[in-house]
């Protein structure tokens, strides 16, 4: 079988306004990939400045652990994800709760 079409691929298009950064994500955010996304996402920290960043995950396939480590960090870092299915849904939910949840530890607001 032919290696490439196991690994898939990844694209990433980025659409600039006054107001925001949009960038389209499709295809399949896994391991051999994900270095081109935080790539991208450290070369284009100086053209956002201030504007919002709309991360538009509606054309991923697939998210494997350290896809899901990449796109945590990028909303860290104020991207807005944006998900479509349930499975992409699900994974963009558990980062964001997780971020919640860090974020009421570190203020401690939560006692167990």
């Amino acid at each position: 079988m032919d290696e490439a079409r196991v690994m898939g691929m990844l694209r990433i298009t980025i659409a600039e306004t006054s107001t925001e950064q949009k960038w389209t994500v499709e295809g399949r955010l896994v391991h051999p990939w994900i270095s081109e996304l935080k790539s991208t996402w450290i070369r284009t920290k100086t053209a956002r400045r201030e504007r919002k960043c709309v991360v538009d995950l509606t054309g991923v396939t697939f998210i494997d652990r350290s896809g899901e480590r990449a796109l945590a960090r990028l909303s860290r870092e104020g991207a807005e994800l944006i998900a479509a299915g349930c499975y992409i849904r699900h994974v963009v939910h558990n980062i964001e709760r997780n971020q919640i949840e860090s974020s009421a530890v570190r203020k401690g607001g939560r006692h167990e």
